[in-house]
């Protein structure tokens, strides 16, 4: 999965105008000045980039760090995969 975390931080990157070192998954998004709309962008670059659906649910406003989206990504990941 080491490919899809780095997938994922080259989209935040890309859509959010952040420095790749600082996308860590302790990082919260406060930290790296990712507004909800940011967020929104880049789970729907996530979503077309990986044919999978984002709930509210699994990545939203209760984000609070990089690692979050990172887990929810891969296990919706994984769940396709199955």
């Amino acid at each position: 999965m080491a490919e899809v975390r780095e997938k994922i931080v080259q989209i935040i990157a890309s859509e959010c105008e952040v420095d790749p070192e600082k996308i860590v998954p302790e990082a919260t998004l406060d930290e790296l000045g990712i507004s909800s709309v940011d967020l929104v962008q880049v789970m729907f670059q996530v979503e077309e980039e990986f044919d999978v659906y984002l709930a509210d649910e699994e990545v939203g406003v209760d984000t609070q760090n990089i690692g979050q989206l990172l887990d929810a990504v891969e296990k919706l990941i994984q769940s396709k995969a199955a």
